[in-house]
């Protein structure tokens, strides 16, 4: 018995997935492992989604898979834009973080980013 066509689409898509959550997760240096620990799912979850073997996952693991790596939903998936690379990954990482900051924290982060920097000299 031959798959489908949509099947055959489905399991492209989901190797694709599987693709870009290991460059991702590999990326920040991460374990199958401690990448389930931080997006709250277990580390069989990482595994099937990266091996193409889950093959309907619901929005909520999506949701905390992308969220355990800093990352937007869309980049996680296939057909979103590309994952951010290297650099340009941690500046939107901590670009994130800063919208959420306080007036306050800001100043504190402020200080901190300085005081990082002025070590190089």
């Amino acid at each position: 018995m031959k798959a489908s066509p949509k099947g055959n689409e489905r399991s492209a898509y989901m190797l694709a997935l599987g693709r870009r959550l290991r460059i991702l997760r590999e990326r920040r240096g991460l374990t199958q492992d401690a990448c389930g620990r931080v997006a709250g799912v277990g580390p069989d979850v990482i595994s099937r989604l990266e091996n193409g073997r889950y093959t309907s996952p619901g929005l909520r693991t999506l949701l905390r898979v992308s969220q355990g790596l800093g990352v937007r939903l869309a980049e996680l998936l296939p057909d979103g834009p590309e994952p951010a690379r290297g650099d340009a990954a941690a500046r939107q990482r901590i670009s994130r973080q800063l919208a959420r900051a306080e007036p306050k924290e800001l100043e504190l982060i402020e200080s901190l980013i300085s005081a990082v920097l002025q070590q190089r000299r």
